[in-house]
């Protein structure tokens, strides 16, 4: 499990570059479900805190939020243009045809605030600019609060850790605790969201057990 999140290895062999492109696969390719932004920028910002010449932190943070822009605009397209063609199923928990008015709805009600929060939010974060596209979400419209979250959310967790990092001493040898205490946290919150109620632990584990039919069906 360290191996696969070892954020250290990451700053000291691909740096600016090796966090610019999680970033980005984050929004345009959902490598997010797999590995959330957050668990990589806060460590990136105490690390930048004692490692200047490794990480320093005036390039880490205009490079993320560029990143975090452009990833959730190839995001948008892929929604956009793939997303009538891929949301066609009507059971099961991923690419279902109700979704999209769905989407629309939402986005249409709550469409700045759900895409600025959504941000902090690891599974929401990653499927907000696909849906954003499939719900066909004014591309405008979309790009201002693209770059309004991408400030926001880069700016919050950088900044913060940075100065967690420079107030705490050795903080920095402690960065893969951090990074699997925010896992938790993240999936914990995710887990409580799904099973809080018995009607949505019922929805929940129908759409799974459906899901699970397409995936392995003969």
């Amino acid at each position: 499990m360290v191996g696969l999140i070892n954020t250290q290895y990451i700053y000291q062999t691909g740096g600016l570059l090796a966090i610019a492109l999680v970033i980005f696969a984050e929004g345009a390719l959902l490598i997010g479900l797999f590995l959330p932004g957050d668990t990589l920028l806060i460590p990136a910002g105490i690390w930048a805190s004692h490692h200047h010449n490794q990480l320093n932190i005036w390039l880490l943070l205009p490079t993320v939020m560029i990143a975090a822009v452009v990833g959730y605009q190839v995001g948008y397209i892929v929604g956009e243009r793939a997303g009538p063609k891929i949301f066609t199923r009507s059971g099961g928990l991923l690419f279902r045809a109700d979704y999209i008015p769905r989407t629309q709805a939402f986005l249409s009600k709550h469409g700045g605030k759900s895409m600025i929060l959504g941000r902090f939010i690891a599974v929401v974060r990653t499927l907000i600019p696909v849906i954003a596209g499939v719900g066909k979400m004014p591309r405008r419209q979309f790009l201002t609060y693209n770059i309004f979250g991408a400030v926001i959310w880069s700016s919050v967790l950088i900044l913060t850790s940075y100065w967690v990092g420079q107030k705490v001493s050795n903080v920095d040898r402690l960065i893969v605790p951090i990074v699997l205490i925010g896992v938790g946290v993240t999936v914990g919150g995710e887990l409580w969201f799904v099973l809080r109620s018995a009607a949505s632990r019922r929805q929940f584990f129908k759409a799974l057990r459906e899901e699970l039919a397409y995936l392995f069906r003969r």
